[in-house]
């Protein structure tokens, strides 16, 4: 039976360090599982480059580590919306690639969703986009957003949390869902993997936190905001970075004066990845059969590592 790897958890973990050490180990190759990350020319602030010591190689847009591949980042066009069903249509055929060399596919991310529609299949996952319909909603404010949702599809909007109802995004589809007719529904696309080991890497909220404010800093020293001006100059709209969230929707706001010093801008990238932090907790600890490892606690990488089975 075809075996799988899975790092997940929250950001700042340390979760692809350790999936490129097990991938060197263990004959693998990557695949991201990171809804931003999968955009073209989105690197330091989606965090792309692996905090290891190693020779990093990107060529014709195909990104490795010290030889070892990973596999979805930069494949799609920032400007354009890359939805769940595009990420599993596409991940599923670099997994079949990898197979097929004999190599073991690890999966290494923090996007509940995109992971959970990789490995079990979500319903409604093949619902087209419907552009005339997107224009129109995309018109609405928030508040129009969620009257319509809960006057079309009330179960649905019980059913939200408080953050998917905040979303514009969330909502648009739901609405979109719930107006499309049965028979325009395309099949939806379907996990395959019955062989699967999910490995969890956790940490206390403050030493979690210590470790965003610092990755936040170190990032803003590698350019972050010089890599945000860049692609506004090349086209990215600031409404656009607002989409695709966290750290661009703060840079947009930094470059249009909206935040006006760089102590602020810190702070407020923080405060924002500390709350993402939070959501991707709260969606795993639903996760199941997940081996969690607290990454505080001594020889916690050591045991992981030489685990053989």
């Amino acid at each position: 039976m075809k075996k799988i790897l899975v790092i997940l958890g929250s950001t700042s973990t340390g979760k692809t360090d350790l999936a490129l050490r097990l991938a060197k180990k263990l004959n693998g190759e990557l695949v991201a599982c990171d809804s931003r990350q999968v955009y073209k020319k989105l690197d330091i602030g989606t965090g792309k480059r692996p905090g290891e010591n190693g020779e990093l190689r990107i060529e014709n847009g195909k990104w490795s580590f010290d030889d070892i591949p990973i596999h979805m980042y930069d494949v799609a066009d920032p400007k354009k919306q890359y939805t769940v069903f595009d990420y599993v249509k596409d991940a599923n055929k670099a997994i079949e690639g990898i197979y097929k060399r004999g190599k073991l596919p690890v999966i290494v991310g923090g996007t509940g969703l995109y992971l959970k529609a990789l490995l079990e299949g979500l319903p409604n996952l093949g619902v087209p986009i419907d552009p005339k319909l997107r224009q129109q909603l995309n018109n609405l404010t928030i508040k129009q957003l969620q009257k319509r949702l809960q006057e079309i599809l009330p179960d649905k909007w019980e059913d939200m949390n408080y953050s998917d109802r905040q979303n514009p995004r969330r909502l648009v589809r739901a609405i979109e869902i719930a107006l499309t007719p049965e028979e325009s529904l395309r099949a939806t696309v379907r996990g395959g993997f019955k062989n699967v080991l999910k490995i969890g890497l956790m940490a206390p909220r403050e030493v979690l936190y210590k470790r965003i404010d610092n990755r936040v800093v170190s990032r803003i020293n590698q350019g972050m905001i010089e890599e945000a001006v860049k692609l506004h100059d090349q086209g990215l709209s600031f409404e656009r970075m607002r989409q695709l969230g966290l750290e661009y929707g703060v840079l947009a706001d930094y470059l249009e004066g909206k935040i006006t010093d760089k102590e602020e801008l810190i702070r407020v990238l923080q405060g924002k990845i500390h709350g993402y932090a939070r959501r991707q907790i709260t969606w795993f600890e639903k996760e199941k059969n997940v081996f969690w490892i607290d990454i505080t606690q001594n020889n916690w990488y050591h045991d992981t590592y030489d685990t053989e089975n």
